[in-house]
């Protein structure tokens, strides 16, 4: 601690000396960039009041330490004295999360950040720590660790595919436990006449819960490895479950009943617009590849451009994606029930006004209008 204040005193030569508050900026970015650099995980830290009196320790202890990057959990015994030190606790972790983010090569995990904060880790070198195979429990199924050991064996950042599938699986994990359909906001015929028709219909459906899912099928964990799962191996020609299809004219029994069960199959897939319908069997679920169709090429590639872009605005951009996989009200209703993210307020207002939203062609996806605002507000 002797040669951290010597240092300490150094570096406050050369940093500003017009403000103490950007003089304290400075050094603390400078402590991010050598604990990034080298590789330093924990930083000791004062103890925490046990909520006796008198002021507040600050000073460090050899046998306090906080855990950079990740989150800080106090059990109930200790919960009045976490309000009591709430302040120096909650510095300690954003300086924290700060350091995490900026360190291309520092582990993350999707639950420990928020939506709102995605683009800082999503383009890190490394996967969440929840896309694991360990995640999902396949019973010693044979054909279902196939498929499965075949995703992560081959999964490749650099490809669109596998890239949109995995954003799709973040964000589906936060849609949870309305990932069901109800039978009373099935389209109607009229509506279901056309492919084009048909997505329109099935995009515009209600994300709503089953009521008689088991709390355990809604662990968030295991969605964000098992949709990503599910949508390369449709994609991919060489998957275990597309050479299964190419044999077998339909997926394994195993496999719809591992997916159906958490909500998860070709219905979600074109409701995230990652698919398209054919009007005939898609409603339950359809035969795969018939009733319904994969995106071509080209418009895989519009479709990860659009979500790559809508990544790199941070504050309105995250709620953006939402719209494009959900659609607007659904967008809103996460943002305002978890807050996982800002929503945008001229959009929400739509929603709020319960205007009826245009019929969109499916080619140009969900179409999100700005209104222009001439006064700035505060979220």
């Amino acid at each position: 601690m002797t040669v951290f204040h010597m240092a300490y005193s150094c570096m406050l030569k050369y940093a500003p000396a017009h403000s103490p508050a950007a003089a304290e900026k400075c050094i603390q970015h400078s402590y991010i960039i050598a604990a990034n650099n080298l590789q330093i995980q924990h930083i000791s830290w004062h103890v925490p009041n046990t909520g006796g009196r008198g002021h507040l320790s600050c000073k460090a202890m050899h046998n306090s330490w906080v855990n950079l990057g990740k989150s800080i959990v106090i059990d109930n015994a200790s919960s009045v004295a976490a309000r009591t030190n709430s302040q120096p606790i909650n510095m300690a972790a954003e300086a924290a999360k700060k350091a995490q983010a900026s360190d291309a090569q520092a582990p993350w995990a999707v639950e420990s950040i928020t939506l709102q904060s995605l683009p800082d880790f999503f383009a890190h070198d490394c996967l969440p720590d929840e896309f694991s195979l360990y995640q999902i429990e396949c019973s010693r199924d044979p054909m279902l660790m196939e498929i499965y050991e075949w995703v992560f064996t081959n999964f490749d950042r650099e490809k669109p595919i596998h890239k949109i599938a995995l954003l799709a699986g973040i964000y589906f994990s936060h849609v949870l436990p309305n990932m069901f359909w109800d039978v009373k906001d099935k389209p109607s015929n009229d509506k279901m006449l056309g492919e084009r028709s048909a997505t329109n219909a099935i995009r515009n459906m209600p994300w709503k819960s089953n009521k008689g899912m088991r709390k355990g099928s809604m662990w968030r964990p295991q969605f964000i490895v098992m949709v990503p799962a599910y949508i390369i191996s449709v994609y991919e020609r060489e998957s275990p479950l597309r050479e299964y299809l190419a044999k077998k004219k339909v997926f394994p029994s195993q496999w719809n009943a591992k997916n159906s069960t958490k909500g998860i199959g070709s219905l979600n897939l074109v409701q995230m617009g990652l698919v398209k319908a054919h009007p005939s069997h898609i409603i339950k679920g359809g035969a795969p590849l018939a009733d319904w169709v994969l995106l071509t090429n080209e418009k895989l590639t519009v479709k990860y451009k659009e979500l790559m872009g809508l990544l790199q605005d941070h504050q309105y951009r995250p709620f953006k994606i939402a719209v494009s996989f959900f659609g607007l009200n659904k967008a809103v209703d996460i943002g305002a029930t978890t807050g996982t993210y800002t929503n945008h307020l001229a959009m929400t207002s739509i929603t709020l006004k319960k205007r009826p939203a245009p019929d969109t062609d499916f080619d140009s996806e969900v179409k999100i209008i700005e209104h222009v605002q001439h006064k700035q507000h505060r979220q």
